[in-house]
């Protein structure tokens, strides 16, 4: 993994992966701007959690809770740099997620460096938890020439749009005082409509790979550029709705709204929230769920004047 504890997305991923998986889950390395620590046995998962809770980097890491094997590579010197910037194509594993770092690290130059001496990948799995880490033609290289499987930005990293979307609205509707007195209902809301969505998304994804026989990156792009065709032609169809029509479509936001903050301020939507943030809403949630629902040659197959 690339991207610190200290990081909000690799951060979290820790979290994420030691709740879930337990002692299942061996990390076996991470690196970030201060270094890397890497034990093919694993990384302790109570010194990664003090790292993440205290906002440190990886450079922190206390090397007394490696194993024999293991090491801390310090970012303060040529050689720990080295190490550090070539971790994610010297260590094995089952999957590697950028989740910090450099836009373009592999790039159609130096792709190569991912694969072993037999050609087999680092890891059979990247999933990238941060954006634009691997360029695109680096993505099709890895996966004519080893069968990398890659779950794109776009598909990956996609609840953390949709979580600064509800950031805005709720600063909108709710006083501070409202959203802390009830934060920890609207988070676990949040999460909940999060792990909804990201389920479709893999369903889709996993579901239109079979359908175009293409790689995952470019079955991400096609379901993107599909809801964003869909959310344009709805965006464009809603300006020419009546104001009653338009009433009878506010259900539609408040739905997309965590309940309890729908309970809490929908009453206020109309002098709070602007018409356009609302209409934009409806449409990229029914295009959102035209598309889950009925796939993306169902939308190419509309004239996009009719698809609304």
């Amino acid at each position: 993994m690339t991207g610190g504890p200290d990081g909000d997305v690799a951060g979290n991923e820790i979290k994420i992966l030691i709740r879930e998986y337990g002692e299942k889950c061996k990390i076996v390395g991470v690196a970030d701007h201060s270094g890397c620590a890497e034990d093919p046995d694993g990384l302790d998962h109570s010194e990664l959690l003090r790292l993440v809770h205290n906002n440190l980097c990886i450079a922190h890491f206390d090397s007394s809770k490696l194993s024999g094997e293991g090491v801390v590579h310090q970012a303060d010197n040529d050689a720990g740099i080295k190490a550090r910037n070539n971790m994610h194509n010297r260590l094995e594993a089952d999957a590697f997620v950028p989740a910090g770092g450099r836009p373009n690290t592999i790039d159609i130059h130096n792709y190569q460096h991912f694969l072993k001496p037999d050609g087999t990948p680092s890891s059979p799995l990247i999933v990238e938890g941060a954006n634009l880490f691997v360029t695109a033609e680096a993505r099709q290289k890895l996966y004519e020439e080893a069968g990398v499987v890659i779950v794109k930005d776009s598909s990956a990293n996609k609840g953390g749009v949709i979580t600064s979307s509800y950031e805005i609205i709720a600063a909108m509707l709710l006083s501070e005082d409202e959203f802390y007195d009830n934060k920890e209902a609207i988070v676990q809301e949040v999460l909940d409509k999060l792990r909804s969505l990201a389920h479709m998304e893999a369903e889709l994804l996993f579901r239109e790979k079979d359908n175009y026989q293409e790689s995952l990156p470019q079955v991400s792009q096609i379901i993107s550029n599909s809801i964003n065709a869909a959310t344009d032609a709805l965006t464009q169809a809603l300006d020419t709705v009546t104001a009653d029509e338009k009433e009878k479509l506010l259900p539609l936001f408040r739905d997309h709204l965590p309940q309890t903050l729908a309970n809490l301020s929908f009453d206020r939507h109309a002098e709070r929230v602007p018409e356009q943030y609302i209409k934009n809403a409806i449409a990229s949630c029914l295009a959102s769920k035209m598309v889950y629902k009925e796939g993306t040659k169902f939308i190419d197959s509309h004239p996009k004047e009719k698809l609304a």
